[in-house]
């Protein structure tokens, strides 16, 4: 697994997104609850007992209908199967499931997140959303390489100077919130700011610049800013390693943005 990743919750917290519909919302009864996705990470597949459970727990607490999407045959496609691909994937599943088409909540753990990312900004076509490692390997000190050679991070980053995308860009921003959760102890993304968007300066290991100093932040590449001073990104930390997170911060965290109130 690669290291290093300038992506939010690259490959290691929890991700909530919700996409703003007014339109379509105005529309739902007051008692609907917006169903869910969840993406899991990598090596890992929706029939595991782990993720099955979680799925099932969110959606007992959260009383809204949830759907864990398989990438390709779960284990070896995570690892093995290109990010773009693993986009392309989610985005036709979530076109034919018929629950899905007057939006959806994602909840994406670890690489999910980075897949997450990558529905809201490259499926055309695909109903509203409420909310392989190579792919997202960054590494500070060869930015040049890294743009030139990367296949998938540099555009889901919007990094491309000359390449800029807004349709990416306002597809982000349109999120209604976004809640970024950082483990205190991870040791599995590095470095684990990157949760937050947080990454080194070009050509340096040190240090750590939050996102509020990256240019992705100050030039707006994604509108991660422009959500930011409007209120819609939250960033949380908690205690505990990679996907650690416990049943309470589920609780206090998670679970309220997929409760039906949640939708208006």
């Amino acid at each position: 697994m690669g290291p290093f990743s300038a992506t939010p919750s690259s490959v290691g917290l929890l991700f909530i997104i919700t996409i703003s519909a007014a339109t379509l919302l105005s529309l739902l009864p007051l008692a609907s609850s917006i169903p869910f996705i969840v993406l899991h990470g990598i090596g890992d597949e929706c029939k595991s007992g782990k993720v099955s459970h979680f799925t099932q727990m969110v959606a007992n607490l959260s009383g809204s209908p949830g759907f864990c999407l398989e990438v390709g045959n779960g284990y070896w496609d995570s690892w093995f199967v290109p990010m773009k691909k693993q986009a392309e994937m989610v985005c036709n599943n979530v076109k034919t499931i018929d629950e899905l088409s007057n939006g959806y909540n994602i909840v994406g753990l670890s690489q999910g997140n980075l897949v997450s990312r990558a529905v809201i900004e490259f499926c055309e076509d695909g109903p509203p959303d409420h909310l392989a490692p190579s792919g997202y390997l960054k590494l500070p000190d060869d930015m040049s390489a890294y743009l030139s050679k990367s296949k998938f991070l540099p555009q889901l980053n919007n990094e491309h100077p000359e390449a800029r995308n807004p349709t990416f860009k306002q597809r982000f921003r349109s999120l209604k919130n976004l809640v970024l959760i950082m483990f205190e102890e991870d040791e599995v993304i590095v470095p684990k700011e990157t949760a937050w968007f947080g990454f080194y300066p070009d050509g340096e290991f040190s240090p750590v610049l939050p996102v509020q100093q990256t240019r992705l932040y100050q030039e707006d590449w994604i509108g991660l800013k422009q959500m930011n001073e409007e209120g819609r990104v939250q960033f949380v930390k908690v205690p505990g390693g990679h996907l650690g997170i416990s049943d309470s911060d589920l609780k206090q965290y998670v679970i309220p943005h997929l409760l039906p109130a949640a939708a208006h």
